[in-house]
């Protein structure tokens, strides 16, 4: 009996050193079998001293005419490529407009040009409305309009139907601008609806969008994006070439434009351009936080083992990244700052080797530098394309979405009254799980958690 007990033993041992050893190869197989792709730009050579890139002072390309005036909350800056001029165009048409209202006093009445039709379409099922808030409507029977708009087209026709023509709230030209998009622009009033937030105009808010320079250009600044800063004046184009293996420089460039042009603002949104972002429920959550608190907030990744699949867009070389996991970070597709972390940030990637996976180093390594903990929020959840209305009860961005799929909320957050359609959100609803295991650290991991994730 005994001897059957050691033999049994001595088996479960030298299993469990196999398991051990077959680990440590496949994990060694992983770090250093696979050498970088020949696309990959970021050699083990490469220079990743940050302020080799990012210098203390040195002039934009374009400098914005947006500016900030000392006194602003919010600060929503959209990292952009120079050809994604549909993508801005359709923020500022869309989420946008709550951007623009901010300081308007709630009772005055922008002298709007009165437009019914302008002929930009010959197509009589492409009508799209110009959404506006109906105090900038100085119109008697604001319901009577709304009550025509809705009946004259199905709604669920309108979520396909449907495009906000222009943005600029208050301001003339409202048609010409409709026309030269290829659209067809009516002015209806805003219905208030649902639970979510309504918009604080006292709570100021900017908008602006951050480039580099184009990758094979033959000027530093095209054409196009002259034009479309002398249209809207909201483009910082810094000195760098744009591309998505340098997002992280994008976003340092981002983070030192605002400390040096906007050092009072209290938050600073940073948000991809296929983004959706609520803007009035963004602001109820910010009002409940200290503006004195050191905030990194979003979508929290936890325990993520690093990629080392030279195929996939993660991937990250071991002479990069040398751990097994990356610390806690938030999703690069949305995240706050709080102004009291800008420079903190900012010094740390001074002295910190550049890793090209921007949300892994900005709100990863260089949060865990400054000693600030990322904090996960509902408001930030990971669903994607969400164009339900009804989510925005809860939500405050939504990612992946395409130019027309904005519109297409825009009008449908306005123009539907989802007052007794919409039942309450769950967290399923709107894809939100706990991060139940952001607490524990990668190296508490059981060998049978070890096992299944080396093993897929």
């Amino acid at each position: 009996m005994q001897g059957r007990l050691r033999s049994r033993r001595s088996l479960l041992l030298v299993a469990a050193v196999f398991i051990m050893s077959l680990l440590g190869y496949r994990h060694n197989f992983h770090r250093h079998s696979f050498e970088p792709p020949s696309f990959f730009p970021w050699t083990n050579s490469s220079e990743r001293n940050v302020s080799v890139y990012i210098p203390a002072e040195g002039p934009l390309l374009l400098t914005p005419r947006v500016r900030c005036s000392g006194d602003e909350f919010l600060l929503v800056v959209v990292p952009s490529s120079p050809g994604n001029i549909e993508r801005r165009e359709a923020i500022r048409n869309t989420y946008g407009q709550w951007v623009h209202q901010m300081g308007k006093a709630s009772n005055s009445k922008s002298p709007l040009q009165q437009i019914d039709w302008t002929n930009a379409s010959t197509d009589e099922h492409e009508e799209s409305f110009y959404v506006v808030w109906e105090d900038y409507i100085d119109k008697p029977n604001l319901q009577e309009t709304m009550a025509e708009s809705t009946n004259s087209h199905h709604l669920d026709e309108m979520s396909n139907l449907m495009m906000v023509a222009n943005s600029v709230v208050g301001e003339e030209g409202a048609a010409a601008s409709a026309s030269a998009h290829g659209m067809r622009a009516r002015l209806v009033p805003n219905v208030q609806h649902l639970t979510s937030a309504k918009l604080n105009r006292t709570l100021k808010t900017k908008l602006l969008f951050v480039l580099g320079r184009e990758e094979n250009g033959g000027f530093p600044v095209s054409a196009a994006l002259m034009n479309e800063q002398k249209a809207h004046g909201d483009l910082v184009v810094e000195n760098f070439i744009d591309t998505y293996f340098n997002l992280t420089l994008k976003s340092l460039f981002l983070i030192k434009y605002v400390k040096m042009n906007c050092p009072n603002v209290k938050y600073v949104a940073k948000v991809d351009d296929d983004v959706f972002l609520h803007v009035p429920n963004l602001h109820r959550t910010l009002t409940t936080k200290d503006t004195t608190e050191k905030l990194i907030m979003g979508f929290i990744i936890c325990n993520s083992q690093i990629t080392v699949d030279p195929r996939s867009k993660w991937y990250s070389p071991h002479y990069m990244y040398a751990g097994d996991h990356y610390p806690n970070y938030l999703s690069g597709t949305a995240y706050i700052l709080s102004s009291s972390v800008l420079t903190p940030l900012l010094e740390a990637a001074m002295l910190t080797p550049l890793f090209h996976l921007e949300d892994v180093y900005i709100t990863g390594i260089l949060a865990q530098k400054i000693g600030v903990t990322p904090q996960d929020s509902v408001d930030f959840s990971y669903k994607t394309n969400p164009r339900d209305p009804c989510l925005y009860q809860n939500l405050s961005v939504g990612h992946d979405m395409e130019p027309l799929q904005m519109y297409e909320l825009w009008n449908t957050l306005h123009l539907t009254n989802m007052t007794t359609s919409c039942g309450p959100v769950t967290a399923a609803h709107i894809g939100y799980t706990s991060p139940r295991e952001c607490s524990a650290s990668p190296e508490s991991h059981t060998l049978l958690s070890r096992l299944s994730s080396y093993f897929y």
